[in-house]
């Protein structure tokens, strides 16, 4: 049985792998850029092949400079993971010059307010900047960034959500991004700014899928210059046409008006960017158990956003007060729901928790929530439901 048990664990006799093994090893051995690679920059055998094929370190001078390369990357906060996925993408990065070439990119970045956790990051995801010319590149892709974005804190705090946009082309992309909406589709510069900072992805978008997003905010009522236009057009940047086009149907199947819909965008653009699971188990707890109608939903979008865990012990509090006979009992469930934390405790717990403890118990999950009374089916709201 044990020799049966090891025919199907081992395939291969033991001597054949043990023979693969130290072949392997003999392998790296026998090279010593794979071994360096291995060994110091921590990549596995099959990586350090590949990046052997394009740098060789075969003398001690050679090996210095690698060391050189490692120190310095060290220096600006760059951690062994860093180091392996920057050298994994770009092993040329280990033959060049630390001084006249890494060093003034390094500290370009740190003059601009970009430095450690930031600075490795880009650099692991894009460690071809490293051999970007300043004068052609790196300057003058933070000059047209600061241009869209007002400064260099934004600029960093734009590349910390997106770090990929340090691809982009400097005399291009942002500056084509730019002229679109501003001179193409009349979006304020102001707005513009907001935007990029809260969707830095934009800068990489194409004029035509510029002009669908920007229609299709327009067809949720939102015109360029409108509060909520920038907010809605940052989500949208991330949907594809036929995903938006399945969530408005989503929010027609389970009752809600389309022009219901779209003021519902216009008040709070984040219910678009609610999944589809969580709008159908959210408007189920809140008609279903909770007693809302949708249109209360419709007033308050945002309670969709909310956990069902949230709502569940915010409802179960609320009915004990209903209970108890307070006042706060009788506020209107949806404006309990999309209280902030601290508000909603200001109110509805603390006032009450040493005559009622109860309340405590429930805003902690440990009351469950039964229902207020007689439940309300949902209902068909028509255009002038609001």
């Amino acid at each position: 049985m044990l020799s049966a048990a090891r025919r199907r664990l081992f395939p291969l006799p033991v001597r054949y792998i043990a023979a693969a093994f130290s072949t392997s090893a003999a392998s790296a051995a026998a090279d010593p850029t794979v071994f360096y690679l291995e060994s110091t920059c921590a990549l596995s055998p099959a990586a350090a092949a590949r990046a052997a094929d394009s740098i060789r370190l075969v003398s001690p001078d050679s090996t210095a400079q690698a060391d050189a390369v490692l120190d310095l990357l060290r220096r600006y906060g760059f951690s062994d993971a860093d180091i392996s996925a920057t050298v994994r993408k770009f092993p040329f990065v280990l033959v060049s010059n630390p001084t006249k070439t890494l060093q003034p990119k390094l500290d370009f970045f740190a003059s601009v307010g970009i430095s450690a956790p930031l600075l490795p990051k880009l650099v692991s995801l894009s460690p071809i900047v490293l051999h970007r010319s300043i004068q052609d590149h790196l300057a003058p892709l933070f000059e047209s960034l600061r241009k869209v974005l007002g400064s260099n804190a934004r600029v960093v705090t734009a590349l910390r959500q997106m770090p990929f946009v340090v691809r982009c082309s400097p005399k291009n992309t942002p500056n084509l991004v730019l002229s679109a909406l501003r001179d193409v589709h009349g979006v304020p510069l102001g707005d513009v700014s907001r935007l990029v900072a809260i969707q830095p992805g934009v800068l990489l978008q194409r004029p035509d899928r510029l002009a669908e997003i920007v229609q299709a905010v327009k067809n949720f009522g939102m015109e360029p210059g409108h509060p909520m236009f920038v907010h809605m057009f940052a989500i949208l940047s991330k949907m594809k046409t036929p995903t938006l086009e399945s969530k408005i149907a989503l929010y027609q199947s389970l009752g809600f008006d389309k022009d219901i819909v779209t003021l519902m965008m216009r008040r709070y653009p984040p219910a678009m960017a609610i999944s589809g699971e969580k709008i159908k188990e959210s408007t189920g707890f809140l008609v279903g158990k909770a007693g809302l109608s949708l249109e209360d939903i419709a007033r308050y979008p945002m309670i969709l956003k909310r956990s069902l865990e949230s709502h569940s012990r915010r409802c179960a509090v609320l009915a004990l007060l209903r209970k108890e006979g307070k006042p706060q009992g009788n506020h209107q469930v949806p404006v309990v729901l999309g209280a902030t934390m601290v508000r909603f405790l200001k109110v509805y717990v603390q006032p009450h928790e040493i005559e009622i403890p109860d309340v405590v118990r429930a805003f902690n999950g440990e009351i469950p929530f039964e229902g207020f009374g007689v439940l309300q089916q949902p209902q068909q709201l028509g255009k002038t439901s609001l």
